[in-house]
């Protein structure tokens, strides 16, 4: 199999969605049939609520439901009493390595080498199992398949893995296969399935497997099992990770991303500092931010530079208050920002928006729809036929910006009523149809009214999650 630089792929992608999209359907305009200009505009939201800026969940609250949903049961109740279970939805996502509960990865200190021997095999198995089309939209061939397979290098796998510990140095992939070749899930698709998740810089890893090439790690995250590049990984000891990570200062990034430069004239660029992400504080002069910037050496050990950011850039020193304020703030920030499938190219999927807003209040977030529903301590579940009118009666109930909404296949977030009528903001990549029958595709952040064509759409949910006390 070829191989390909990251930009060329890139490029070589998008031009086949974008020829695929006109040929079949067009890009819906950014103000969508039912919202105004108006409602394109946070403020627009804040003024619609009482006391925006009242604290929703202090930080030691923050951090007691972090801890809370490291161990949060699959087995919950419904709006009804009945059993309602989501432990289906976080085993069918374990195939591709996501993961439900938040981890710290420092702590495994063994794993056994059967348990990876069976994750990649049920790995292979999910190859097998379906059909994928490659970036010239023909599809994988047999041989194609054994290819990335021998690619996992899985026959040197020990009986018990001894974990090497590793930082994330800047915002990376997290692949089902070792490979930035796509693996599209139709022809014509739009979904690379060998896409699982992103990883932020000064993320910790524990390192399971290499391939024989020493040119991907696969890696236990907060968040997933997965193949990340090696060149985005910096090996340290656990206790030179822990203190390294052991920061009180710090800022984190409140917009898409900020470039961060080796010097204060901004004219050597070291890394983009994407939303979420935190970076080591050492001082704030006129010039900007000083900051410590991870990055690996020639050798594959973790050290650290000085970075500098721009006064103006948009970061908080330390985590944002959580309030609806700040939620709206963030989160319309990323307003158009372009669909990408599991964070792919550096861009967002709707899970990967929803984590990215949370995290900057302190909030650690899972992977998936489903997991990050059930990631409040006020979660309403329900089936999917449950009458419209029900589900906004709940909604009629729950705080603006703090509460989320969905189902297994799509989350959005609740931002409020205009005219009679609930809306939320969500990243989505769904379509709708024109006047003249065409699919036109949304393909970015967008508001919307919940009667709206897409995942978004009320008569979908089958779970409605709030943040609050």
């Amino acid at each position: 199999m070829r191989n390909y630089t990251h930009k060329t792929l890139l490029l070589t992608v998008l031009f086949a969605v974008v020829t695929v999209m006109n040929a079949q359907a067009q890009l819906a305009p950014k103000i969508v049939p039912g919202t105004t200009e108006a409602m394109q505009h946070a403020e627009f939201w804040i003024s619609r609520i009482g006391n925006p800026d009242r604290i929703i969940l202090t930080s030691s609250e923050i951090d007691d439901l972090n801890r809370t949903n490291r161990s949060r049961s699959f087995e919950t109740t419904d709006i009804n009493g009945d059993p309602y279970s989501f432990r289906e939805v976080v085993e069918n996502k374990d195939i591709i390595g996501v993961q439900f509960y938040v981890l710290n990865p420092l702590d495994m200190e063994t794993f056994p080498g059967d348990s990876l021997r069976a994750r990649f095999k049920r790995v292979n198995d999910y190859l097998y199992g379906r059909s994928y089309w490659d970036k010239r939209q023909l599809e994988f061939t047999d041989e194609m398949k054994r290819e990335l397979i021998d690619k996992t290098n899985a026959a040197v796998i020990p009986d018990t893995i001894v974990p090497v510990y590793g930082v994330v140095v800047k915002h990376t992939l997290n692949r089902v296969f070792p490979t930035e070749y796509p693996g599209w899930s139709s022809e014509g698709g739009r979904a690379d399935y060998f896409q699982s998740a992103s990883l932020d810089m000064n993320t910790p890893v524990a390192i399971l497997h290499k391939t024989a090439n020493n040119v991907w790690y696969y890696v236990r995250s907060e968040t997933a099992f997965g193949w990340v590049p090696a060149e985005n990984i910096a090996i340290a000891s656990k206790r030179e990770i822990e203190r390294a990570l052991n920061f009180k200062h710090f800022l984190v990034s409140t917009g898409h991303k900020t470039p961060v430069y080796a010097d204060t004239e901004a004219k050597k660029f070291i890394v983009d500092f994407y939303l979420g992400e935190t970076l080591r504080l050492e001082k704030k002069t006129a010039d900007g931010w000083r900051v410590r910037v991870p990055y690996r050496k020639p050798d594959g050990s973790l050290s650290y530079t000085d970075g500098w950011i721009g006064p103006d850039a948009r970061v908080n020193v330390g985590w944002q208050e959580f309030t609806q304020r700040n939620v709206l703030d963030t989160f319309f920030s990323l307003l158009y920002r372009p669909y990408a499938w599991a964070d792919n190219y550096n861009e967002r999927d709707c899970t990967g928006t929803v984590r990215s807003v949370y995290r900057t209040f302190g909030l650690f977030l899972p992977r998936w729809t489903t997991h990050q529903l059930h990631c409040t301590n006020n979660v309403r579940c329900f089936a999917r036929n449950t009458d419209e009118e029900l589900k906004h009666g709940i909604l009629d109930k729950c705080e603006p910006a703090v509460t989320l909404v969905g189902h297994a296949g799509h989350i959005s977030m609740y931002i409020g009523k205009a005219d009679g009528k609930y809306y939320a903001i969500h990243q989505s990549g769904y379509n709708y149809e024109g006047e003249d029958g065409k699919r036109i595709w949304v393909q970015r952040v967008n508001v919307n009214d919940t009667l709206f064509p897409g995942g978004s759409n009320v008569r979908t949910w089958t779970e409605i999650g709030e943040f609050g006390r």
